[in-house]
C-alpha cells in the first residue's frame, strides 16, 4: 500500500545516503536499484533518488549545510544518543542542541544526512513545544 503522503530526497549517491537513512532512522528497504531507492521510516515513504554521478567524498569532511531548502522532513526517533552516533559514523550530523528559535524546553533537534539535506527529529513519545 501506498502512504497517502510521501517524499522524493534528490542525492548524488544513493547507497551512502539510504545508508545513512536506514541507521539513523531505521528506514526499512521497500525497493532499490541502483539510482533509486523506496524506504519506509515508522509508515513514511522516503524515495532516494539519485540524479547525477557519484562524486568522490569532499576533502573537508561533513557536507555543507543546506538548511534554506524549501522543505524540510521532521522525524520521530527511538533513542536520541543512537541516532547521534549513527549519523556521525555515515557522514552525517544531529545537533546537541534545540536551535535557537526553538522554544525553550523543547526536544526537538536538527541534523543533516552526508549530502547536507537538513531534517529535523524529536525522540519517539515526545512533542515539541
Amino acid at each position: 500500500m501506498i502512504p497517502a503522503v510521501s517524499a522524493v530526497l534528490f542525492v548524488r549517491d544513493v547507497r551512502r545516503v539510504t545508508r545513512f537513512y536506514t541507521a539513523v532512522f531505521g528506514a526499512h528497504v521497500l525497493a532499490v536499484d541502483d539510482r533509486h531507492a523506496a524506504l519506509d521510516v515508522r509508515g513514511f515513504r522516503l524515495v532516494i533518488h539519485e540524479t547525477t554521478p557519484r562524486l568522490p567524498p569532499s576533502e573537508a569532511g561533513l557536507p555543507e549545510r543546506r538548511e534554506q531548502a524549501a522543505i524540510r522532513i521532521d522525524y520521530r526517533i527511538e533513542d536520541l544518543v543512537d541516532a547521534r552516533i549513527a549519523a556521525k559514523q555515515h557522514g552525517g550530523q544531529l545537533d546537541e542542541s534545540p536551535p535557537p528559535w526553538a522554544p525553550p524546553g523543547t526536544n526537538f533537534f536538527l541534523g543533516f544526512d552526508p549530502e547536507g539535506n537538513v531534517f529535523g527529529v524529536t525522540p519517539a513519545g515526545e512533542a515539541t513545544k
